[in-house]
């Protein structure tokens, strides 16, 4: 079978990172693509994001970008390859309204195409992809690869796709969704993802450009920068967190082995200078992940890596943090999430002690550790009282130990339990679905969708709008005073300072802060010192 992978264009508000797209590369498609190889299928990726020049983004009549190949190459493109099966990523419910354009307009040309759709948001909610013009005719939830390649095996045989296991369809009849597929045991039995389809250097250039896909430090050759998962699932019950739907509660990784093997095949053949970690749970297994941390120190990479998607706070001891040091890692995120730990135990249930938290993040302090955290506000149960508790909590992180605050609002995802309470109590000031929002990059949901006795959506924007600019103040304060006492930084922050009349000179001052700037004094070894111009 002939088949295309296609990660589709986006719209959005701002060019300006790090509000604006985001690239990267697409590692469920990667993944995807090299098991279909296995499999014996001839297969292609065709990443429509980043297929486009900059000098042909402008702003539409309605003040959005466009970002990607324009909707009629994209098209074109697609039916040049004659592919068989066309399999589009949905890795963000924000973007459901562009994966299912794709599929009518390629069904409204060739309609024997047979389309099919994945990702977190799709296992959640595949009815909303499975609408009345029949342009996706298969929708797979969960984990995707063994379910995309039986799917091509029915089609192959004739057979139909109808009875597979993690697969949902329309017809006549209306949506129907068949019992989950099992999730993979043995992720080493899967082969790595399949870089060679996908222009690496293309993603390497638009982080070179300022759109790095995660928050990262900058020197010579940071750019070259990916993202890479070396485990599935989690065990935990966050209120607010829908990643067992898509992947499990029950963990399971890439042996040290096989994630070294990963690494290195990034390095050698690509030149790749940074990881982000992208595991929900990287360090569950105190163990593998001890053993990982002793691998790469020994051998001695010219690398650097960060925990982008967070890494739980449990079982770090001195000792570990310092292996984290010494092996090169640029910063830890922390999803602590609260700042009062009733509401950690009886709303958020994440299981986190704020004392061990505080002690956690000042031995990163100690030991030169960046850290970033990351903190939830506006559940329901939450009073002012709490939601203040949690600032002042944040704030003292980041005075004490620079501890940077990263604050979101609740979000009632679907198919997770913040949204069965939501739903049950009648606190969603309007549906998650169908209509989930504007289906724009920057704004999936509107800024408040939940409202209590306790709380109206303008109260707790005012409040979060105060937390917001005391920690602008902070953070301006504390830059300040290391400049004053790292005078000799001053040159290498000229020099990462670039003007782009495109952006301004607003985007141009916040890069030079965003790569690396911020307030730090302890840019790892003196090696990497000398690359961010500390030295």
């Amino acid at each position: 079978m002939r088949i295309l992978l296609v990660r589709p264009p986006i719209y959005s508000k701002t060019l300006e990172y790090p509000g604006g797209p985001r690239f990267g590369v697409p590692v469920g498609l990667l993944y995807l693509a090299a098991y279909m190889e296995r499999e014996g299928h001839e297969v292609a990726i065709y990443d429509a994001l980043v297929d486009f020049e900059w000098k042909d983004v402008a702003r539409d009549a309605e003040g959005n970008y466009h970002i990607g190949a324009p909707w009629s190459r994209m098209v074109g493109n697609i039916l040049e390859y004659k592919p068989d099966i066309l399999g589009i990523s949905n890795p963000f419910s924000d973007m459901a309204d562009y994966t299912i354009r794709v599929a009518s307009e390629v069904k409204a040309v060739r309609p024997e195409i047979v389309t099919v759709v994945g990702g977190p948001h799709a296992t959640s909610c595949p009815e909303s992809f499975l609408t009345d013009d029949r342009s996706v005719d298969f929708v797979v939830r969960g984990e995707g690869e063994i379910t995309l390649a039986r799917i091509a095996e029915a089609i192959a045989s004739g057979n139909g796709a109808k009875d597979l296991p993690g697969v949902s369809f329309r017809d006549a009849s209306g949506v129907h969704s068949n019992p989950s597929a099992p999730f993979i045991d043995d992720l080493d039995d899967l082969p790595l993802p399949a870089y060679h389809l996908v222009p690496m250097e293309r993603y390497f250039e638009l982080v070179k450009d300022g759109y790095p896909s995660r928050f990262m430090f900058e020197y010579p050759g940071s750019e070259r920068e990916v993202s890479i998962i070396t485990s599935r699932g989690c065990p935990f019950h966050c209120v607010f967190c829908g990643n067992h739907i898509h992947m499990g509660r029950r963990w399971r990784c890439h042996s040290v082995p096989r994630v070294i093997e990963h690494m290195e095949l990034l390095i050698s053949r690509y030149g790749v200078r940074h990881f982000h970690l992208e595991d929900d749970n990287i360090a569950l297994n105190i163990r593998r992940f001890d053993n990982l941390l002793d691998t790469i120190r020994e051998k001695g990479w010219d690398i650097t890596w960060d925990t982008s998607n967070g890494i739980r706070l449990d079982g770090l001891t001195p000792e570990l943090l310092g292996k984290i040091k010494d092996s090169r890692c640029t910063y830890l995120e922390f999803g602590i999430d609260s700042g009062k730990q009733e509401t950690l135990d009886r709303i958020v249930k994440k299981g986190v002690n704020l004392v061990e938290a505080e002690s956690v993040v000042g031995t990163c302090k100690k030991l030169g550790i960046d850290v970033h955290a990351l903190f939830v506000v506006g559940f329901p149960g939450e009073t002012h009282d709490c939601i203040e508790e949690t600032f002042r909590f944040a704030r003292r992180l980041l005075w004490r130990y620079d501890a940077i605050p990263h604050l979101c609002l609740a979000r009632p995802l679907p198919c997770t339990e913040l949204h069965e309470i939501c739903r049950k109590g009648g606190y969603l000031t309007e549906p998650v679905l169908p209509d989930m929002g504007s289906g724009l990059r920057n704004e999936v949901y509107p800024r408040v969708m939940i409202q209590t006795d306790e709380f109206t959506p303008g109260e707790l924007g005012r409040w979060v709008g105060r937390f917001n600019r005391d920690i602008v103040a902070i953070m301006m304060l504390k830059t300040l005073g290391w400049l004053i006492r790292h005078p000799q930084t001053i040159p290498s922050i000229i020099r990462k300072f670039r003007y782009d009349r495109r952006r301004g000179l607003r985007e141009a001052v916040k890069r030079v802060f965003y790569g690396g700037l911020f307030f730090k004094s302890n840019y790892l070894d003196e090696d990497l010192r000398r690359r961010f111009g500390v030295l």
